[in-house]
This record gives C-alpha cells, structure tokens and sequence, in this order.
C-alpha cells in the first residue's frame, strides 16, 4: 500500500525557504494556528487556518495552503483563495493580497502556483512572461505592490539566495554519490530539460525519469544545431540498481531548487542569473579547483564588456570559456546598446567564439547561452592549442571557422579578447601567458585582449620574464594592468591582475600605461562566502569610462591618485621588469594623524613583546643607558618636512638576506631565530647559536611579504629575511620609525609578489628632515611622546 504523504511535510520546507532565501524575516512567518493570535484574521477565518501566513506590513498579508500530492496543485490554490484569503480581505482592515497553493512532499519536492488580488480579480504572478514555481520573495513581493501589477520583470535574486541554492543542490549530489566532476553535466541535463516550460514528472520510475529528461535536452540541443554536445548533457545510467534510488532523489532535490529559484523566469532577464548561479555552484563545493578553473566573479566579466566597448561589429573570443562569462557579458553589453535588430542578430550568430577543454563546463556554457537565445554561437569543446580561426565572409557578413591547424594564408578574425585562463598548477607547464600566446594568434592587429592573470606572470622571473621581455612587449603594446582585490576568487586564495593589450604593435618605450590598484569591488566576507555589500565602495565603476576612453586613447591625461591610479611609462631598466601597479604607484604621504597611530601600534607591539620574551634588561642596555633623556618630557613639535627616500641611503650596503636555512638543525637555546614570521618579532624559535647580531632591522621576503622589525638584542636570521644594519647611530625611536614606514609600504607586495634582495633598492620610505636636510629626529621623538602607548611605555620601566 503506498504511504501517505502528509501536509505537515510541507510546513518545514516552507518556513526555511522563506526565511532562509526570500528574505522574510522568522517573526513574520505564521504557521498553522499562529496566524489565529492576529484577532482581525481569527474574526474572519474562525478556527479554520491556512499551513502559513507572511505578514508583509500590519494591513497586507500573505497566504499559502499545501496539499500532499504534487497532482493537488489547483487544489491548494484554490483553498488558499477561497477559503482563507478571500475571507480575510471582508475585512476593512487587513487584505491578504498574495496567495501560493504548494503541492508535494519530501520525496516527490514540491511545486507551487501564486496569484496577486489588485482589488477586483486574482491575476497568476509571472516574471518575465514565465509563471513563477517558487514561494514568493520580499522583493517580488515589494515590486508587485509598487507597480500594482502581477506582471513583474527581472526582480534581482540576493547572492545569499544564489549561495544556498548552490550548496542545498551540492548538498543533496554528495549526500547521493553524485560525483563531484560529473555534477555539472548532471545539472546542465535538468536545466536544459526545464528550458521548454513543462514539468519534469519526478513520480516516475528513476529510469523513466533519466530517459525523459536525456530526451528533452537532446531535442534542444538539436533545435539549437548543438547535437553533439548531447554526449556531455545527460545524465547518465545508475551502474546498478542500489544507485536507482540515490539518482532519483539527486534530481527531485536539484530540480525543486530550481524551481524554488524561479530558475526558468530568471534566464530571461537581462541578467547572467545563471552564470551567477554556476560561480556559487561550482565555486563552494565542486571539483572546479581540482582542475584548474576558477570562474570569474560576474561583475568583472562585466566590467571588463564594458572597458572594452564592445560593439556589433567585433568578433569576441575566449580561448578558455568556462562557464561562459565572457561571453555572456559580451552578448549583453552588445543587446544593450545596439539598437538596430539586424545588427544584434549578425553579432549573436556570428560575434562570440569561445573553446572549453573540459566538457562538464562547457555544457554549462552552451545551456547558458540557449537559454539566453543564443544557442547558435560558435562555442566548442576542444583543446585551445590545436583550434585556429579563420576569417570568411559571407553576404557582406564577417565570420570564422575553427580549423584544427594553422595553415599559410589564414586570417585571423577576432577583434577583442576576454579571457581567465586555467590558473596553473606549480611546476605545471601549461603557463597562463601561453594562453595569452595562442589568443593573440587568432586576433587582428590592433585587436585588443583583455586577460585575467595571477600576479605571477607579471612578476616572476625566467620563462615569465623571458615572455614578458620578449614576447608580450617586443611584440605588442602593454596598455593596462589593474590589481585585483587579493580575495576576489575566495575561497580559492590566488592574487590576481587584469591586463589589456594591443596586437601587433612593439610596446614604445616612451607609451603611457595605465596602472590602477582596485582594493574595493563591492564584496565583503561574510561566513565564508564572499557577499556583495552596500557599505563596501566598488572601485570598479570609478574607473570603467577611464579605462574604455584610455585604450581608445593612452596620451589622455591621467590624474595621479597615490596609491590608486597613475599613467608613466614602464621602467625597461629594471631588471626584473615587475609590470605590476605596485611598482609605479606613487605613495601616499602619511599626515601626523596618520603617522602616530602607526606609531602607536609599533610601541604596543615593542611593549608586548618585552613581556612576552623578558626582554626589559636588553632595552635598558642598549636604549635607557645610550640616552639618559629617553623618558624626558618631549619638545615642541619643529618645522619639518616630510620627503621620500630610498632605505638603500639608511642602510649599510649591500642589504643582505640572514645566513641560516634550516632552523630543525640547531640545538635550542636563549638566541631567538628571526624569520618571515609576521608577528612576536618574526621568532621562529630559540636556538644555541654563535654568530648573533643586534641593532638590526629584518624585512620579510616570504610569508607576508615585507613585514619589518627593529632588534634591539641578539638574533639571528633565516634566508628568507632581509637584515639591515644602520649605516648611522639613530635614536630608538628614529629607528622604530623607520621600521613603521616599511611596514606601510606592504600594500606593494603580497604572495604573488615578494620583497627579494633584487628589489630592496627601490623601497622609498617618508621620513621627517629639518630645514638643515637632516633626518629630523626631536620632530621624530616628539610624534611617539604625544602617543598613549608611550605613557605605557613609561610605566613598564
């Protein structure tokens, strides 16, 4: 006998899809008999009652009824009409305007109807043309009640609704062995099969239900000219009839999440919802790491659409598409500005080129872009390096086939290029920059190339460097590089820039480049994920029209805003040549502000360290001793100036990295061991050692890249610290201050770039001098006196 499903099934998943993603808060949400301590709704409905009721505003409610049976559909939202919401709206006071009837339980998921009263009939809520199948959000809601009208369009899904979704679905795959490198090709399979509007029955039989749905995404697919990525769009056969059971249930949760979403009346917005679906989906849970891809954020496949200004007339190429983003934004950016039809639809048959090696992703892509209308696009599954395109025309209309092989005589046909490719694995030899190689041989001259890269490529030196001197710049103009924020691909941890070249034209060596450092995009941290946030500036939109007018145009003045953005020439007579902003950004100088509450945090962490490590009898040897005057009442503040110079002038020369290597093979000790440690000094441990140096100053190379600290006492150093000695007895705190500047300057360096021996000469740090050129050290002395650590300070001693 087959069990009864009861409505009390429903009550859970309603509640948590409501406060969970539609953004309702718990307090609002009324079940069963809750609804009845609302005296105006107990007056009209009595005893009986609805499974919820949403308060939207003290006179506005919202209605849901739920039936067992997904087949009950009309029936839960006729009830929810009929015998609670019209009810309630005899009432003079309140109206109960929304209604959803949802039907189903936790094995078959559920589906849903909902309807609007704009106080003389009930009309169905659709988005888009498209019936809505989830629970109604807060938005929805907000729009509908605004524009007085069921009828609502392209209502934007919160990144929190995205995110859940995204690991409810993941979820439910691992919790039923769905291998996590064959879940992309099972999503694109029911997302495909969604695509013509008609319920997927999920009561049949697991076989049935595979058959039915491989079906339905063939048939598209052949609709689209797209036949043969069939192979990659389906879901495949359970290997044995203990796994019927966990498939099935894998595509009832994944399909009543889509649903929830509204998945189908989303893909017609103007909007990439689902690309910004498949970045939550393969970015929080999913092989996309394991194989080198990292997908790139939506709101930079925008920006960079935008900077690039593309048009109609251009043939936009990713030679590693993923997803699709690029190309996605590029479609999009061309449909919003063109407003002749014929030249919209000549860019969407023949404008957009993109090649995927990984064919569960590129599933993705191509069912992103049918469901964008654009199935016909030239996008393929293959290996980047063994596809080449060339130019035709037909009928006046420029296009490009792949060929397998370059051949004499081939036109390269692409204007612009976007691309992320593959980030490579250490000590792999599939270098990111090639990528940018093979790109560049498909393109026009004076084609321009937009490329997402780890910091890396611009930085390291041999292949990178030989690339960057005699391919990159010998060959092509280098006419931006932006950093990017260091945690935009999180969770992944990779420090990344965009650069954009011009094809075909040696870099002048007199040319401008436009160099920008984006620290704020408008996302923040939150719980592990990355959230877009309105009190996070995105610095992005400051500079879309200054990057889009500079590459029409590098002789364009510039402001020089420290720090953020500066147009110069690259320095060829670096040897490492860094073609990062870092390098030629000039820095800020720092106010007295600014300086004391660097200050301060040096002597409080100078402080904590004496407790730490009992180091009170070294500071009063070699500091209260040296200068008896140390704790005297500090001067008037002097007229100074403050002015950049290299450390290379405070330093003995050459700055040399420590001498040991290995710290496992001495013997402990009371000597502390100073390496790329960011804190307590940067002490690796203590060790029996001989050779002890102190009055030094230690910049990290590694780790956290230029983490600097002054040693009053005995140390010893590791390899991957720069040691420093003063060329000139300074004062105490002429030389704690010294070590607060290059603790400023850290915003040049990071993982991807590091402070090696080879760079330490072009470290500038501000310091104060009188009017005699001297470093100003009373002016200098005076700024940590007026601190409140300093009184700390005072009373340790």
């Amino acid at each position: 006998m087959k069990k009864r499903q009861s409505e009390v099934h429903a009550y859970v998943h309603i509640f948590k899809e409501l406060s969970e993603k539609k953004g309702w808060q718990k307090d609002k949400i009324y079940t069963q008999g809750e609804c009845l301590d609302i005296s105006e709704i107990k007056k009209f409905l009595g005893l009986t009652k609805p499974e919820n009721v949403v308060e939207i505003n003290e006179r506005i409610y919202y209605v849901i009824e739920s039936k067992n049976e997904r087949n009950k559909i009309e029936q839960a939202l006729k009830e929810a009409r009929e015998d609670y919401a019209d009810k309630i709206n005899e009432s003079n006071k309140i109206k109960a305007l929304f209604i959803t009837g949802i039907a189903g339980n936790s094995k078959e998921g559920f589906i849903s109807k909902s309807e609007f009263f704009d106080g003389k009939k009930w009309q169905v809520i659709t988005e888009n043309n498209i019936e809505l199948t989830g629970l109604l959000s807060k938005q929805q809601v907000e729009m509908i009640l605004e524009q007085k009208n069921s009828a609502i369009k392209d209502v934007e899904i919160t990144e929190e609704e995205f995110m859940k979704v995204a690991e409810n679905i993941n979820d439910a795959l691992h919790e039923n062995s769905i291998n996590k490198d064959y879940r992309a090709r099972f999503i694109s399979a029911i997302l495909l099969a969604m695509s013509d509007g008609h319920d997927i029955d999920v009561t049949q039989n697991t076989m049935v239900l595979i058959n039915a749905i491989n079906t339905r995404a063939e048939l598209l697919l052949k609709r689209h000219n797209k036949q043969d990525f069939a192979q990659f769009i389906k879901i495949d056969e359970p290997s044995n009839e203990d796994n019927h059971v966990k498939v099935k249930e894998a595509i009832v949760k994944t399909y009543q999440e889509l649903l929830g979403l509204n998945i189908r009346s989303a893909m017609r917005s103007g909007k990439d919802i689902l690309g910004k679906f498949y970045e939550a989906f393969l970015k929080y849970g999913n092989g996309a790491k394991e194989i080198g891809i990292v997908l790139t954020p939506r709101h930079i496949t925008k920006f960079s659409a935008e900077a690039l200004d593309i048009n109609h007339n251009d043939l936009v190429l990713d030679v590693a598409c993923g997803t699709g983003g690029f190309l996605v934004s590029a479609f999009d950016e061309v449909r919003r500005k063109t407003k002749n039809e014929n030249d919209f639809e000549k860019f969407r048959l023949n404008g957009l080129y993109g090649v995927e090696e990984q064919d569960p992703i590129i599933s993705l892509a191509i069912v992103n872009m049918i469901f964008r209308g654009d199935g016909k696009n030239n996008m393929i599954e293959g290996n980047c390096f063994k596809k080449w395109l060339h130019a035709k025309t037909t009928k006046g209309v420029l296009s490009a086939d792949y060929y397998s092989e370059d051949f004499a005589g081939r036109e390269p046909p692409i204007t612009k290029v976007m691309m992320n490719p593959p980030f490579a694995k250490p000590n792999s030899d599939d270098k990111e920059y090639k990528f940018i190689e093979q790109a560049l041989k498909q393109m026009q001259d004076e084609g321009i190339l937009f490329c997402v890269l780890p910091t890396s490529n611009m930085v390291k030196q041999g292949g990178y460097l030989d690339w960057r001197k005699n391919s990159l710049l010998k060959e092509n103009t280098l006419l931006s590089v932006i950093t990017f924020p260091s945690d935009l691909f999180y969770p992944v941890g990779v420090e990344s820039c965009r650069i954009i070249i011009k094809k075909g034209r040696p870099h002048p060596s007199n040319q401008n480049v436009l160099w920008i450092k984006v620290k704020k995009d408008g996302y923040t941290k939150s719980k592990g994920r990355r959230l877009p946030s309105d009190r996070v500036e995105n610095q992005f939109e400051l500079v879309t029209e200054l990057v889009k007018d500079f590459i029409k145009n590098p002789q364009i003045e510039i402001e020089n805003i420290k720090e953020f953005q500066k147009a110069c020439p690259i320095d060829f007579n670096d040897n490492n040549l860094e073609l990062l902003p870092e390098v030629y950004l000039e820095e800020k100088k720092p106010t007295d502000k600014e300086l004391q509450i660097r200050i301060d945090n040096t002597i409080r962490e100078t402080i904590s360290l004496m407790i730490k490590y009992n180091l009170f009898s070294d500071f009063k040897k070699e500091v209260l001793q040296k200068q008896n005057s140390f704790f005297s009442k500090s001067k008037p503040f002097s007229k100074t100036t403050l002015k950049e110079i290299p450390i290379t002038d405070l330093f003995e020369s050459p700055i040399k990295t420590g001498e040991y290597h290995v710290s496992g093979i001495l013997d402990e000790g009371k000597i502390p061991l100073v390496s790329c440690v960011s804190e307590n000094g940067g002490f690796e441990g203590f060790f029996d050692v001989e050779d002890k140096i102190k009055n030094v100053m230690t910049i990290a190379c590694d780790g956290a890249p230029l983490t600097t600290f002054y040693h009053y006492y005995d140390i010893v150093a590791k390899d991957n610290v720069l040691v420093c000695k003063p060329n000139t007895n300074y004062r105490f705190t002429t030389l704690l201050f010294i070590s607060t500047q290059l603790n400023s300057l850290k915003w040049r360096f990071s993982y991807g770039r590091k402070c090696y021996e080879n760079k330490v000469h072009k470290l500038k740090i501000y310091l104060p001098f009188d009017k005699e050129g001297n470093i100003d050290e009373d002016y200098i002395e005076t700024l940590f006196k007026t601190t409140d650590s300093w009184e700390i300070l005072q009373k340790v001693f």
